[in-house]
């Protein structure tokens, strides 16, 4: 079936294929048929570069000065990165948005130190702030933590990626900064894949991160993430779970990350901690967006409407609450 793609097989001159003594197998008929890409060959014309990218990708239409700097990137040693430890006593992180800020409902869960605010609702996609104090901003008192996560569309992360520590985070009011998500699809080729996960370890050095995103999908090989080992705090997203095997997928991550982590590492789950196999082994926070969009849209966590009598501060109280017991009440 490959002799359609010019002739040759995908990785006959790719630079991470196991023929050149890397870390990529290439690819078996199977996946091919599956790949959004097509092929990951240097003289393919079939990718453009990551789904809903606004930048050229690491394949397919790429002129030859990007495939340079991929390539340039995928062969670069990264350091062991030992970041910060993180301070965070509540196992739930909300995420607020500004506009609810006339609710104080952070006042009235004291409990909770840390709120988090995702990167497109308090800065443009030129990297610009719409304030100079994001915890005034957002409604948060002083002594609360603020945490910037980075899921958002592609141009945002290649804002991130461009800007770099030039961001300056903390100026604004940000006590913890996750760095940019590239995204790690399973159908996408491996060779996109690899360069994700590569800007994602080399993003957090750059930047400082207190974090590091921990993402194998089927292909990367845990070895592949030695440098970040030492982290103290990794992320795992549970969004985009489709199908059984996304889901077979995130738990075999999360059971490599259990024995390839140190029992101090803190492991931080972006949606619900309730979609992984937790252990004793780790500390699991919650990140949690659920409770907020539950209550714009004027239901309660199971998704039912509540009543008109039912204010918007009371609703969102109630199921910030519920989603607060029913995290504590996750643990072993």
């Amino acid at each position: 079936m490959f002799e359609q793609y010019h002739g040759q097989m995908p990785c006959s001159e790719c630079f991470l294929s196991v023929k050149n003594d890397s870390y990529c197998p290439g690819c078996d008929e199977e996946y091919q048929r599956r790949c959004l890409k097509r092929v990951c060959s240097n003289d393919c014309s079939f990718c453009s570069g990551g789904r809903k990218a606004h930048v050229t990708g690491c394949c397919g239409h790429a002129p030859k000065v990007v495939l340079k700097r991929w390539k340039e990137l995928l062969q670069y040693p990264l350091p062991d990165y030992y970041p910060k430890p993180i301070h965070i006593h509540c196992r739930l992180i909300p995420v607020i948005y500004a506009h609810i800020r006339d609710y104080r409902i952070p006042e009235k869960f004291p409990q909770i130190d840390t709120w988090a605010v995702p990167i497109h609702m308090v800065s443009s996609k030129n990297g610009k702030f719409r304030a100079s104090d994001l915890k005034d901003y957002l409604g948060l008192p002083p002594d609360r933590k603020l945490l910037l996560i980075t899921c958002a569309a592609d141009n945002y992360q290649e804002m991130l990626w461009v800007k770099g520590p030039q961001m300056d985070f903390r100026r604004y009011g940000i006590d913890y900064w996750f760095p940019a998500h590239f995204s790690i699809y399973d159908n996408d080729s491996k060779l996109y894949q690899f360069a994700s996960a590569k800007r994602q370890q080399f993003h957090a050095i750059w930047i400082k991160s207190q974090f590091v995103w921990f993402r194998l999908g089927e292909h990367i090989s845990i070895e592949y993430l030695t440098p970040i080992r030492n982290a103290t705090a990794i992320i795992i997203s549970t969004n985009q779970m489709y199908s059984n095997f996304n889901k077979s997928l995130l738990y075999s991550e999360v059971k490599a990350a259990d024995s390839f982590f140190p029992q101090e590492t803190k492991f931080f789950i972006v949606g619900r901690i309730s979609a992984v196999t937790t252990t004793d082994n780790h500390i699991y926070y919650e990140i949690n967006t659920n409770w907020l969009m539950r209550s714009l849209k004027g239901r309660d966590l199971a998704r039912q409407k509540v009543a008109m009598s039912v204010s918007r501060g009371e609703l969102l109280s109630t199921n910030l609450k519920e989603t607060l017991e029913n995290v504590y009440s996750s643990e072993h």
